[in-house]
């Protein structure tokens, strides 16, 4: 039976009457809130004129309120908060703007193993400015061994350490915190993905103590499209100089040289979705309103559910570590009975909307993500279906 807060959320998602939306990992869809926030702002902006004194200051209210709720949400400072295209633009934003020397060394988990997203501008600069990428090596979960990290770590030649803070095959948290440890005690830059992990898990920058962090606004956060988030420290702003500038992040200081305005607007060149934007305050406003405790409640009860459920059926297995303290509500399996992928579009023929990833060694494995807007009768009905296809 579902409570009345879980009643009103419900509603404020569309989708979960039409369908079992299990795939937050990927895309998660927008509340009536947020689509309402974008819609307003588009009409306020035609309304008043795009280019107006009033919906200049209305945008920059926006944007000063946005970056607030990020602050409150990772536990930043707001001028530390910076808008992106994508999670992969602020990555590349990483990878392209350190003053890098040949021979530095770029230390990676998993190497393919990594989303590419967070793999391929790596590749790509290494080749482009004679890097070398260093590899750790990794178990069945994604785990690496902290021990081989900081013997690279001590390496001279050592710059960067790049980590996922949750992997987005099977849900496995990363030891970033033990790890943001050595990056400093070794004088490294250290950039996080957290893509899966921001709005579906507690983030800590201060605990982290990461530099760099990039993640998007439409996967765990339930906002739009189209829009991420880049965070850069305060103190480790200075060792990243953007390849682009414009009238939005650069200034001018004589008749023929210009340089970078200081953060946040230092990465923002051209910046231009605010729909987007209004969409992701209202998304950011919401989660926060229910609170992080509470959505990491509802998630770890309805994984955990999901995760027993399968269990108990004759041929699948789960992929990813027991230890729910060490996941997200990421929930990877396969069955011996059937491709994954066959068994993902029998369950979108459903409504049950699921996706198929790579594992270690190239192995197909279906990939539920619940989120809190899901709930244990969509689960059970979920589990009922896949016994009914591996009859």
């Amino acid at each position: 039976m579902l409570d009345d807060i879980e009643q009103e959320i419900i509603k404020d998602f569309p989708i979960t009457s039409k369908k079992i939306y299990l795939n937050n990992g990927s895309i998660a869809p927008l509340s009536l809130p947020s689509i309402k926030s974008i819609a307003d702002f588009l009409i306020k902006y035609s309304e008043q004129g795009p280019d107006s004194e009033d919906i200049s200051k209305y945008m920059e209210k926006m944007i000063e309120e946005t970056r607030l709720r990020i602050k409150h949400l990772i536990n930043c400072n707001a001028i530390e908060v910076s808008f992106t295209q994508s999670t992969t633009q602020g990555l590349n934003f990483v990878a392209n703007s350190i003053d890098w020397k040949k021979g530095d060394i770029i230390i990676l988990r998993g190497g393919r193993h990594e989303h590419y997203a967070n793999y391929f501008p790596w590749l790509h600069i290494a080749k482009r400015k004679n890097l070398k990428i260093k590899v750790l090596k990794i178990d069945q979960n994604g785990f690496f061994d902290i021990g081989e990290l900081e013997t690279l770590a001590k390496l001279k030649e050592s710059k960067l350490l790049v980590l996922s803070h949750v992997l987005y095959n099977n849900g496995s948290i990363m030891p970033v915190e033990e790890a943001g440890k050595i990056a400093k005690e070794n004088d490294l830059l250290y950039c996080i993905d957290s893509a899966q992990s921001v709005g579906c898990i507690n983030v800590d920058i201060k605990k982290i103590e990461c530099d760099f962090m990039a993640f998007p606004s439409f996967k765990w956060i339930c906002g739009p499209l189209g829009i991420g988030i880049f965070y850069c420290s305060e103190k480790s702003k200075d060792t990243l100089i953007p390849e682009s500038i414009g009238g939005e992040s650069g200034k001018i200081i004589s008749d023929d040289s210009v340089v970078h305005n200081d953060i946040p607007q230092k990465f923002e060149t051209g910046f231009r979705n605010y729909p987007g934007l209004a969409g992701l305050e209202s998304s950011l406003r919401y989660i926060l309103r229910i609170g992080m405790s509470k959505i990491i409640s509802k998630n770890l009860k309805t994984s955990s559910i999901l995760r027993n459920e399968l269990l108990k059926i004759s041929g699948i297995d789960i992929h990813g570590i027991d230890d729910e303290k060490l996941r997200n509500s990421i929930v990877s399996f396969s069955s011996s009975k059937i491709e994954s992928n066959l068994l993902k579009n029998k369950l979108e023929k459903e409504g049950i909307i699921m996706a198929e990833r790579d594992l270690l060694n190239g192995k197909k494995i279906v990939r539920a993500s619940p989120h809190f807007f899901n709930n244990e009768e969509e689960i059970m009905k979920t589990i009922r279906i896949i016994k009914n296809i591996l009859q």
